[in-house]
């Protein structure tokens, strides 16, 4: 399949990620590429924890569920309001669906990987 170590991979999808932004900006059409790149820094993964892994519904049938709880004209309300909900109020309602959820589901303990940060540059060769 590949002859890269795990790290090697991880920098290799982590410059990919990062690329992956650019996207927009390219023009419709084929573009060829034939290049050598070196990827050059550093990978740090923190240590793994325990901790409360978080407990949750799929969203879209939550909206569902709720929904169907509704008349029409409610449900275009809710519609409107959430095209204009500020960033504080979605995540305050978030937060009181995860409550609710840890209520019926219980609170659930266990490994929780550490955190991978990376410092890479990548340079053409040749």
């Amino acid at each position: 399949m590949s002859n890269l170590t795990l790290v090697q991979s991880i920098a290799v999808a982590t410059v990919i990620k990062k690329a992956d932004e650019l996207k927009k900006e390219l023009t419709p059409g084929p573009h060829q590429v034939d290049m050598v790149v070196r990827i050059k820094g550093t990978i740090n993964k923190g240590e793994s924890t325990e901790g409360v892994i978080a407990q949750r519904a799929e969203p879209w049938t939550l909206l569902a569920v709720a929904l169907s709880k509704l008349n029409g004209v409610t449900m275009e309300s809710i519609a409107r309001e959430a095209l204009t909900a500020k960033e504080e109020e979605v995540e305050a309602i978030k937060e009181k669906a995860a409550e609710a959820i840890t209520v019926i589901k219980g609170k659930v303990i266990g490994p929780i990987s550490g955190k991978t940060t990376t410092n890479l540059s990548v340079e053409l060769v040749g």
